[in-house]
């Protein structure tokens, strides 16, 4: 896969004003200071792709604690693994320091001195530790030049998605690969190279020990920035999505519209929630656990308490795999007790009023295409459901400050007497 030197492309047509100007200072500051600055990941590829760069990660063979030192507004964060970030303006920007493979990733004595993690090399050894070969390219601003020891940039041009080195390895050092896989297939059109296949079909049971916060955090870039509906196809054909929603087969038709819906929304430019899309994927959850409910209690509790123990039940068994916070749990609490009154068109001026009516009519309407609800119940709320512009009732005063409001009138009417 791979030579001793390093394959150097020249890039003649790159644009310099592509790169922001904070980014460029960055870089003069870390070479100034005696370090080099290379541009590396994503931004590279996706720019060789023809692609918008969003995020720009720089490369340096400088520490953490240099760095901070030389670069103003600059802070360390992470423990198991030390970054760099620079604020300037409204953007962060990151960097990292060369890093090679640890000696032993999977010793069990770990220490309270620097991680494992933490193991600083050189710019080749920070190529092969890296996850995916479209990943490990580096950028020289300075000289326009892409630096590619993994084959790279062949693989772009291939368009297929290899891992740089075994991919059981690979996967076993960090099972969320198995995801960031399916996340560039499906968002670069790439293709799988078999070897990443047959790994990810015999390591995706590792999905289960990864952090709760990270696959929340995992599932919404996988969702939520425009390729939904490839993201959750690549999932389902990986059979992935079933580590994260064991019964998500009676949800599929729902969940596809859902995507499409989504992905529809991020090219228009509006924004996406990731509290609703989790509504959505643990809508057939609920309607099973409620009919089992109805089913064991049907004498012993009412329709309301059937309800919320359904939805409590729902939310335990997912915040096994995804962390929900508690706004979000809310969320779908109240979004799902609605959709009862919905239904029945119940309560019309007390339903109106709740704030979480339009994502309540949002899932209504999800449900009436795939032939859950009549449709005509749908437009009946839609046609009576506040404008989104419209201005919400004003908070009423406290008793406190409408006896302050009277005391400053009065002291007004003294001072003018």
């Amino acid at each position: 896969m791979a030579s001793t030197k390093p394959a150097v492309v020249t890039l003649d047509d790159f644009a310099r004003d592509s790169i922001p100007a904070p980014l460029s200072e960055i870089h003069r500051r870390l070479r100034k200071g005696g370090h080099d600055a290379f541009l590396v990941g994503g931004c590279i590829r996706d720019y060789l792709l023809g692609l918008i760069p969003k995020d720009f990660d720089t490369a340096t063979d400088a520490k953490p604690e240099k760095i901070r030192k030389l670069l103003p507004r600059a802070f360390i964060i992470g423990r198991r693994f030390r970054l760099v970030h620079a604020r300037r303006g409204e953007t962060t920007y990151e960097i990292a320091t060369y890093r090679k493979e640890p000696p032993s990733i999977k010793s069990p004595k770990r220490g309270r001195g620097i991680s494992p993690e933490n193991t600083y090399g050189n710019q080749r050894e920070d190529a092969f530790r890296r996850d995916f070969t479209i990943n490990a390219l580096y950028l020289d601003l300075r000289r326009k030049e892409v630096i590619d020891y993994v084959g790279g940039l062949r693989d772009l041009q291939d368009r297929v998605i290899r891992s740089i080195g075994p991919p059981d390895d690979r996967f076993q050092e960090d099972p969320v690969r198995m995801l960031r896989a399916a996340r560039f297939a499906a968002k670069l059109n790439f293709s799988l190279d078999p070897e990443v296949k047959t790994a990810i079909h015999t390591n995706k049971h590792l999905l289960d020990h990864v952090s709760r916060p990270r696959m929340k955090d995992e599932l919404t870039k996988l969702f939520l920035t425009g390729h939904g509906v490839a993201s959750y196809q690549a999932m389902v054909d990986l059979d992935l999505f079933a580590s994260v929603f064991p019964q998500h087969k009676s949800a599929d038709s729902m969940i596809k519209q859902a995507m499409i819906e989504s992905d529809e929304r991020y090219a228009s430019g509006h924004k996406l929630s990731a509290a609703y899309l989790f509504a959505v994927m643990l809508w057939h959850f609920y309607k099973e656990r409620l009919h089992s409910l109805e089913l064991e209690h049907k004498t012993n509790m009412n329709v309301g308490e059937l309800r919320q123990h359904a939805c409590y039940d729902v939310l335990q068994m997912t915040r096994q795999y995804v962390a929900l916070n508690r706004e979000v749990q809310q969320f779908i609490l109240s979004v799902f007790a609605l959709q009862n009154r919905l239904e029945k068109k119940s309560n019309v001026r007390r339903t109106l009023s709740h704030p979480l009516i339009r994502a309540a009519v949002h899932l209504l309407d999800l449900r009436a295409k795939v032939g859950e609800v009549d449709p005509s119940v749908v437009t009946w709320w839609k046609q009576r459901q506040p404008a989104r512009t419209a201005d919400r009732s004003r908070k009423r005063k406290s008793n406190r400050d409408y006896r302050r409001s009277r005391y400053d009138k009065r002291r007004l009417r003294v001072e003018k007497g």
